[in-house]
C-alpha cells in the first residue's frame, strides 16, 4: 500500500519524468552529431509523408489498388530532385552574371574607397598592418626590413591556411557521412513511415492509448499548421521580396528574396539574412540612401503583411507562443543544435507547448492542486 502512495506521488512522478529528460537530453547531447541527421530526415519525412501518400493512392494502368509505396517514393523524389536540378540551372549562370556586375561596379567604385584606406593609413603608419598595407596598394615599395618583419606574420597564415586544410578535409568527411544518412533514413523513414507509426501505436499501453493518442494528435495538428503552413508563407515572401527588389534594381534580387522570404522560418532573426545582403547591394549599386530606404520599405512592407494578413490566414493562432517562449526557444535550440537547432526551435516549442499544458492539466486535477 506505501509503494502504491509513492507511486502515485505528484511529486515523484515529476523527479522521475525530469530525471528521465534529462538523461535524454544528456545523451542527446553527446550523440548530436548523427541524432542531428535522423532528427532531420524524420523532420523531412514527416513534411512530405502525406504527398507520397497522395501519389500511392493514385490508380494508374495496372495498380488498381493504387502504386506501391516504394513506387510513390521514387516518384516523389525523382520529382524533387527534376526540380531542384532546373531551379540549380537556371540559378547558378544568373548568380555567377551577377556577381561579375557587382565585380565590376565594385572596381569602378574602388577608387572612392581607396582614398579612404590610404588616409586610414597615413593615421595608423607604424603599424605593421599599415606598413602591410603600404606594400600591397603599391603607395611605397616595401623595405627588405619589411619584408622580414612580415615573414614570420606570412609563415604563421601559412600554417593556419595547412591546419585549416588539414581540419576541413576530415569535416568535409564527416559532411558526406552525414548526408548519406541523411539520405538513407529519409528513404526508408518515407517507404515505411506509416508502418512505423502503427506500429508504435501498438507499443502504447492499453489504459494510456487513448489519452497519449489525442496528445499526439494535438502535436500533429500543431506542427502541421507551423510546418506545412510557413512553407507557404516563405514561398509568398520570397515572391514579394523579389519583385519590390527587381523593381528597385538590387542586384542578385531573385537570391536575396529568397534569403529573405526563407528566411522567415527563423522568427526575429531571419529578416537579417535578406536585408542586410539587399542593403550592401543597394549601396554598391547606386551609392545613395534613396535605395536603401526603398529597399528598407520592401521588407518593412513585406514584414507587416506577413505579421497582420499572411502568416494569421494561412499559418492561423494555433501555436499560441508567446515571443519570450519563441526568443528563450532559438537561444536554447541554436546553443544545443547549432543552425538547425535555429530552424526547429518553434516546431519544439510548439511540442514543448501541448506536453506542458497536458502537464498542467494533469497537475491542477490532482488532489495536493484542489486541497485547501
Amino acid at each position: 500500500m506505501e509503494k502504491q502512495k509513492i507511486h502515485e506521488n505528484v511529486w515523484i512522478k515529476a523527479l522521475l519524468w525530469l530525471s528521465a529528460i534529462a538523461a535524454v537530453l544528456m545523451i542527446g547531447y553527446y550523440l548530436k552529431g548523427i541524432l542531428i541527421s535522423l532528427f532531420l530526415a524524420f523532420t523531412v519525412a514527416y513534411i512530405i509523408d502525406p504527398l507520397v501518400d497522395l501519389i500511392s493512392k493514385r490508380k494508374i494502368l495496372f495498380f488498381k489498388k493504387g502504386l506501391p509505396r516504394s513506387l510513390a517514393v521514387a516518384i516523389l523524389l525523382t520529382g524533387m530532385l527534376l526540380m531542384a536540378g532546373g531551379v540549380a540551372a537556371y540559378t547558378i549562370p544568373k548568380t555567377v552574371n551577377g556577381v561579375q556586375r557587382v565585380g565590376i561596379v565594385l572596381k569602378k567604385q574602388y577608387p572612392k574607397y581607396q582614398e579612404k584606406v590610404e588616409k586610414f593609413i597615413e593615421e595608423y603608419k607604424d603599424t605593421g598592418i599599415a606598413t602591410f598595407l603600404k606594400a600591397q596598394l603599391g603607395i611605397q615599395k616595401s623595405t627588405e626590413k619589411d619584408t622580414q618583419e612580415q615573414r614570420p606574420q606570412v609563415l604563421k597564415y601559412a600554417v593556419e591556411i595547412i591546419k585549416n586544410i588539414f581540419h576541413s578535409t576530415f569535416g568535409i568527411v564527416g559532411i558526406i557521412i552525414n548526408i548519406v544518412i541523411f539520405g538513407v533514413v529519409t528513404i526508408y523513414l518515407l517507404k515505411d513511415f506509416d508502418l512505423i507509426i502503427t506500429k508504435c501505436r501498438g507499443l502504447l499501453p492499453v489504459s494510456k492509448k487513448e489519452k497519449i493518442s489525442e496528445i499526439f494528435g494535438k502535436i500533429n495538428e500543431n506542427l502541421q499548421a507551423f510546418l506545412r503552413g510557413q512553407i507557404t508563407v516563405c514561398i509568398i515572401l520570397s515572391v514579394l521580396y523579389g519583385i519590390g527588389l527587381t523593381v528597385i534594381g538590387v542586384p542578385l534580387s531573385y537570391l536575396i528574396a529568397i534569403m529573405g522570404g526563407f528566411g522567415n522560418v527563423i522568427p526575429y532573426i531571419g529578416i537579417m539574412l535578406g536585408i542586410i545582403p539587399a542593403l550592401i547591394l543597394a549601396f554598391i549599386q547606386f551609392q545613395d540612401i534613396a535605395h536603401l530606404l526603398l529597399v528598407g520599405m520592401v521588407f518593412g512592407i513585406g514584414q507587416f503583411f506577413e505579421g497582420t494578413v499572411i502568416t494569421p490566414k494561412i499559418v492561423g493562432t494555433k501555436l499560441g507562443l508567446h515571443p519570450v517562449a519563441i526568443i528563450l526557444s532559438i537561444l536554447i535550440c541554436s546553443q544545443i543544435l547549432g543552425f538547425l537547432g535555429l530552424l526547429l526551435a518553434v516546431p519544439i516549442a510548439a511540442v514543448a507547448k501541448v506536453l506542458i499544458d497536458e502537464g498542467l492539466l494533469k497537475y491542477k486535477n490532482t488532489n495536493f492542486f484542489k486541497s485547501k
